[in-house]
């Protein structure tokens, strides 16, 4: 079996969960659960989750490149084992200061299941998705690629 068909493997044996990081009600940039309660330590209270505060807080959007923009594009990565999505997008919505971000971060879905992890995200944060100014469009990764193989 492969390290990636394992951490698939272990993320779908837990339950499905989505977070959302970023502004709940006013400024202020955190990892939250369904109902808005804040997750303080993410990698003490979730074993295997792969990114830190300081990525998730505008970093996997700078190290892409991405211009801070608000335009309602999602773009998106993988990885952990358990097997995480991570979604993220410039967001103003409720901090209008530059470089404010948010992000679903999901697991419990396979490869390639993108569109289906970040739609099961977006309908557990309704109130995220309906408070941008423009709809949220999940972002093709690899523009290039046809045809994607995953990578032992």
């Amino acid at each position: 079996m492969s390290r990636l068909q394992a951490a698939i493997e272990t993320g779908q044996a837990l339950e499905k969960l989505a977070l959302y990081f970023g502004c709940w009600d006013r400024a202020g940039h955190y990892l939250h659960r369904p109902g808005g309660s804040v997750i303080w330590h993410a990698q003490r209270e979730l074993p295997g989750f792969p990114w830190s505060d300081s990525l998730m807080d505008s970093g996997l959007l700078r190290n892409g490149q991405r211009p801070d923009r608000y335009d309602g594009k999602v773009f998106w990565t993988c990885g952990g084992s358990p097997f995480w999505y991570a979604f993220y997008w410039w967001d103003n919505s409720v901090d209008r200061r530059g470089a404010s971000n948010s992000g679903f971060y999901v697991r419990g879905f396979g490869w390639p299941e993108a569109q289906a992890a970040f739609d099961y995200a977006r309908d557990k944060y309704p109130k995220v998705a309906l408070r941008q100014k423009q709809p949220l469009v999940l972002q093709n990764p690899f523009p290039q690629t046809v045809g994607l193989q995953a990578a032992d």
